[in-house]
């Protein structure tokens, strides 16, 4: 709770089944944050004890325990509801707060009254840099992204110059859109342009809020004064597919809801000869594999996307998934 009465800002952290991450980033925040706040926590129907240690061990946060799933961005959107700052923090549970995270948010909207939205520079836990914003998507970023071209020596210069998610992210600047792993927006924005889209389960629902934000005359903007350190995906298996399936299927209702009929077949087409592709060369690893040639850590994250290993028949399910689920199917976590 704030610190000074009347929260200059409020931070919404929704959790799922994760307890000692939730402990991290609630002690990170709370030890290294300089400006009055009050955090709200959305449990999303956790069975791990979240709820009891959060009672017990927080009681200054407000906690608002929902029964079952409803998502990443309803779950926000009800924590909106409890806020009481002026500025509202969206914060994963997979985070650590650095002592700059929430100073450097507030510094920046401060300093741009026509920014609806800023977000932080996002570090990996060995400290190198994790993409933390970009231009909105088009077809040949996309592209270039999810089929791994990305990675081609030849295209790094090309990259840098032309997309802002491959700079070094030293530079206070408006994007597009920002990770929503931590990302500060205006109570005036939410009343505006409302909430998050619950239609999104998970993943690009801050492409669309950031689109949504710029439709209604508000810039976006990033900030390297702002630091945190995102664990990545902490509240998933990392072994089960879902993450890769909710990932693909939010990218296709992106380009469903913001662009031409022909751009949304187009990168369905993309997903789907790009999953195909994988779905192959899971098969053709499997055969090794059964005659003895086990796949190097290297060529399976190329592959399937994953750093952790998965069994066979997960991966031949979760590409099959990726060809064939629609916007609107649901994909149960």
């Amino acid at each position: 709770m704030s610190k000074l009465g009347m929260p200059a800002v409020s931070v919404v952290i929704v959790n799922w089944n994760s307890r000692a991450l939730l402990e991290q980033a609630l002690t990170s925040l709370h030890e290294t944050t300089n400006v009055p706040f009050e955090t709200i926590v959305v449990d999303n129907g956790s069975q791990d004890g979240s709820v009891a240690y959060l009672r017990e061990q927080w009681p200054d946060v407000l906690l608002v325990p929902l029964d079952t799933n409803h998502g990443f961005a309803a779950a926000n959107n009800i924590g909106f509801d409890k806020c009481g700052g002026e500025l509202i923090l969206l914060l994963n549970v997979d985070t650590i707060a650095k002592p700059t995270m929430v100073s450097g948010l507030v510094e920046v909207m401060n300093e741009h009254p026509e920014a609806g939205c800023v977000g932080a520079r996002h570090l990996n836990p060995d400290g190198s840099l994790q993409w933390s914003m970009d231009d909105f998507p088009s077809l040949l970023n996309d592209t270039l992204r999810y089929t791994d071209l990305i990675r081609l020596p030849a295209l790094q210069g090309w990259l840098r110059r032309k997309y802002p998610a491959f700079t070094d992210h030293d530079t206070d600047r408006e994007v597009g859109w920002v990770n929503g792993a931590c990302m500060m927006v205006r109570r005036r924005v939410i009343e505006q342009v409302g909430g998050l889209d619950e239609s999104f389960f998970m993943y690009a629902e801050e492409l669309d809020w950031c689109c949504r934000m710029w439709e209604a005359g508000w810039t976006v903007r990033f900030t390297p004064r702002a630091e945190l350190i995102h664990l990545l995906g902490g509240s998933f298996s990392a072994t089960d597919g879902k993450r890769t399936i909710l990932l693909y299927q939010s990218l296709r209702r992106y380009y469903r809801k913001h662009y031409s009929k022909a751009k949304y077949f187009a990168i369905s087409a993309m997903v789907g000869l790009n999953a195909a592709w994988r779905l192959s060369a899971v098969a053709a690893m499997h055969a090794a594999a059964m005659h003895g040639c086990r796949p190097t850590q290297r060529l399976w994250e190329l592959v399937t996307q994953q750093h952790a290993r998965s069994p066979w028949r997960v991966m031949y399910r979760t590409w099959w998934k990726v060809i064939w689920v629609t916007p609107d199917d649901l994909v149960r976590t």
